[in-house]
């Protein structure tokens, strides 16, 4: 067990996007949303953090890394998910924005962010990272889901 700098460089780039929430915080929140239920809550948050803390401590390098088809598949999903950031900072920072389909894809900023991270177990060939990534998934759609059914009533 050691630090990895794959590790360091596969969440950072997932993550970065996030600061621009903080620098353009949402408009237009609906009153009353909550997430679906704490359990969820807590299975996101529990999935995220084991996630962020195998691939951290991983002795992921470089070297042992090939590029092939999952390392193109993790760029095409945080191209789309940048893509989509783009989207609600240039659109008005509408808080709708972060649930909005693309094309017949629902809740697509809480999907390709999870593919990225499927990918990327494939791609390191972990297996506690795809479970991690499974656990995430099951909360993050959950909550998501939840948001933007409560942005179509």
């Amino acid at each position: 067990m050691g630090f990895s700098y794959v590790g360091l460089i596969i969440v950072a780039v997932v993550l970065l996007p996030n600061l621009l929430f903080v620098i353009f915080p949402p408009k237009n929140i609906p009153n009353r949303l909550q997430d679906v239920n704490l359990l969820f809550t807590i299975i996101e948050r529990m999935g995220i953090i084991a996630f962020i803390v195998i691939l951290l401590t991983s002795n992921v390098s470089f070297i042992n890394l090939n590029f092939n088809l999952f390392l193109l598949l993790m760029i095409l999903c945080i191209v789309i998910y940048y893509v989509l950031w783009l989207r609600y900072v240039l659109k008005g920072q509408d808080f709708s924005l972060l649930f909005t389909p693309l094309l017949f894809i629902p809740i697509p900023m809480a999907i390709f962010p999870v593919c990225y991270f499927l990918f990327a177990s494939f791609w390191i060939n972990s297996i506690y990272l795809t479970i991690t990534t499974l656990i995430f998934a099951i909360g993050h759609f959950a909550n998501s889901w939840n948001s933007y059914l409560h942005m179509m009533n």
